[in-house]
């Protein structure tokens, strides 16, 4: 079998050309069944495709010499069933292209699912991945070293090395090493009966150092708040101090007028009024006499004025102690009661319920707050309350359900 009117030197370039249409064939025939395109194209193609593969084959088959049949394949016939060939593919190629650009495949699902700026994967009840988008695999890298390969190991991992435990079962913050944060979601979905579990990952180191700043702002706002209060204490306790001066100079300065008014009386008795000096004399005496002692100096005045400044109705029910060894004891109760009536309960009114007993008096703090969810530790003021009221000889119990209640139980001194 001969090539008639084609030189030797274009039989290799022809063989090239032949063999280039057939890889563009075989490319053609695979997007086409990936896009699922109309059989009559796809069968037509197939066909076109085994055409120039039989061609191929016998013009590789003269080129080596292992077949010589009596006919010839003049050029004339060749090269325009190569160029049809040619043509064909590159429309169907042409159809392709045009079909992808308006139509969304299930490799633009995937392309697009591996450019979602955040992380995002599914995988089924046994931890084997189902999608995994790039973004997910970079964050499963950036944190831990290594690409995601079980959905349920690494929900674990996530939840292991979160940085807050504040935050429900599906979900956790966690921060790498980079100082990025991340907050991940576990959702589970149900696909055509079966179960799939979808994990997200977004990026939330903005969010996440603001959130820190405004802890830090608020821990900051607290300190100083505590000492505000402190100082508004002590700012009202030297008020009442200068005041209480101020009346001690008046008192001494009117003394020491009655002493020069009786001393001029001894001396002159006509160059002085008897009855007011008298009158002078018993106004003093009175307030030298006078035992009743001012509101700022009653018990517990200073805490029921802290009350009303944080917003707080202190409602007392009977006779708080007035014995001068449980007046500190009770005091430091009433005040725990209010800020926590305040800061956990969220609160507006605190209840104190005094009852005497043969052996001393029993004390119930309440409020209208929301109840405890749990049982109450205690820490902070509560727990230095507890050594307060043990120290006094007295005990103390706290109940959180159904409702919340402290009782103190203190001996008469």
């Amino acid at each position: 079998m001969t090539y008639i009117g084609i030189p030797a030197a274009g039989r290799g370039f022809l063989l090239v050309f032949a063999t280039l249409i057939q890889l563009m064939y075989i490319y053609c025939i695979i997007r086409m069944i990936d896009i699922k395109r109309y059989k009559p194209d796809l069968v037509l193609t197939v066909i076109m495709a085994v055409s120039c593969f039989i061609i191929l084959q016998m013009m590789t088959m003269i080129q080596q010499g292992d077949l010589k049949p009596s006919f010839e394949i003049p050029m004339v016939l060749l090269c325009p069933a190569l160029l049809l060939m040619l043509c064909f593919v590159i429309f169907q190629l042409y159809h392709i292209s045009r079909w992808r650009r308006q139509h969304i495949s299930a490799m633009s699902v995937k392309e697009a699912f591996d450019k979602l700026p955040a992380g995002l994967m599914f995988y089924s009840a046994g931890g084997i991945p189902v999608m995994v988008n790039e973004t997910m695999q970079e964050i499963s890298r950036e944190m831990f070293a290594e690409s995601v390969r079980d959905g349920e190991t690494y929900w674990k991992i996530v939840r292991k090395t979160m940085t807050n435990d504040d935050v429900p079962e599906d979900k956790a913050i966690v921060k790498s090493g980079s100082g990025k944060a991340y907050s991940f979601k576990n959702s589970l979905l149900h696909i055509k009966g079966a179960e799939i579990y979808e994990l997200t990952a977004v990026d939330i180191s903005d969010e996440y150092e603001l959130s820190r700043k405004l802890a830090d702002g608020q821990e900051k706002a607290r300190v100083l708040n505590t000492r505000l209060k402190a100082l508004m204490g002590t700012i009202e306790y030297v008020t009442m101090n200068r005041e209480l001066l101020a009346l001690k100079s008046s008192l001494h300065d009117n003394i020491g007028q009655c002493i020069l008014i009786a001393k001029r009386y001894m001396y002159s008795p006509e160059s002085v009024d008897k009855q007011r000096m008298l009158d002078f004399w018993r106004d003093n005496i009175r307030h030298l006499t006078n035992d009743e002692p001012e509101e700022w100096e009653l018990p517990y005045y200073v805490i029921s004025k802290e009350a009303d400044r944080l917003g707080i109705k202190l409602n007392i029910i009977g006779e708080l102690p007035s014995a001068s060894e449980l007046i500190p004891v009770v005091d430091a109760a009433i005040s725990v009661h209010i800020g926590n009536t305040l800061k956990h309960a969220d609160g507006t009114e605190a209840t104190v319920a005094v009852k005497k007993t043969a052996d001393g008096v029993e004390i119930s703090f309440t409020n209208n707050g929301r109840q405890p969810e749990g049982e109450i530790t205690e820490k902070g003021g509560l727990k230095n309350l507890r050594s307060q009221v043990e120290g006094a000889g007295g005990r103390m119990e706290i109940i959180s359900q159904p409702a919340f209640e402290m009782k103190l139980t203190l001996p008469e001194p």
